[in-house]
């Protein structure tokens, strides 16, 4: 995740905005050394993007997580080595296989209350049926929030970016969106200063 020094983690509605160059290198970086990249429906209904690689060599497998099945998959640019996957749950619209069969496969789990996706069950078959031993999920702030909330993350990536974007508390969005966690202790594994952007790495 990328984010103001103030905490935003959108302007003008897009992430995509805040951070440098050199912080789409290194998320490029990271997914480069993933199996598969997740982010969440919100994320892509907010804005066209890209979970590939630059190159044209094999590329991580592309997730979107969507309760509803209700996803663009036309703002989702795909490489012709990349596949795509639509991880939803048993209560998504039966008419969503059909409508997605030609851009995409879709992953059907079971429901978590109040209405999510079964994360866990999520992993367990991506880990099972398609080899994913390293995930590289990168946002929304919901899908952020569940995973650390039901300790399925392993590590936070955060970079900072020098910009104060102001706004009033209802417009301000964080790398989180869910209900006051339980105080959590993170521990800095290393960080990276790139002229005034600066690059975390948490263990969780």
């Amino acid at each position: 995740m990328v984010s103001s020094v103030d905490g935003k983690v959108v302007m003008e509605g897009k992430a995509s905005r805040i951070g440098s160059e050199t912080d789409r290198r290194a998320m490029r970086t990271l997914r480069s050394k993933a199996d598969a990249v997740m982010i969440g429906a919100s994320t892509l209904r907010a804005e066209k993007l890209s979970l590939g690689l630059d190159d044209h060599g094999p590329q991580p497998l592309a997730v979107i997580a969507t309760r509803t099945g209700d996803l663009p998959l036309e703002n989702l640019f795909v490489g012709e080595h990349q596949d795509v996957l639509v991880l939803t749950t048993n209560d998504a619209p039966k008419s969503l296989d059909d409508r997605l069969r030609e851009r995409a496969r879709v992953l059907r789990v079971t429901a978590s209350p109040p209405g999510g996706i079964n994360l866990e069950e999520a992993l367990e078959v991506l880990k099972i049926e398609y080899a994913v031993e390293v995930l590289l999920v990168e946002g929304g702030p919901r899908l952020n929030y569940a995973l650390i909330c039901e300790d399925l993350a392993d590590e936070l990536f955060l970079t900072l970016a020098p910009k104060l974007l102001g706004g009033t508390v209802d417009e301000i969005l964080t790398i989180l969106d869910g209900p006051a966690l339980q105080r959590r202790k993170v521990k800095l594994l290393s960080a990276h200063l790139a002229e005034d952007e600066l690059f975390l790495r948490y263990s969780l």
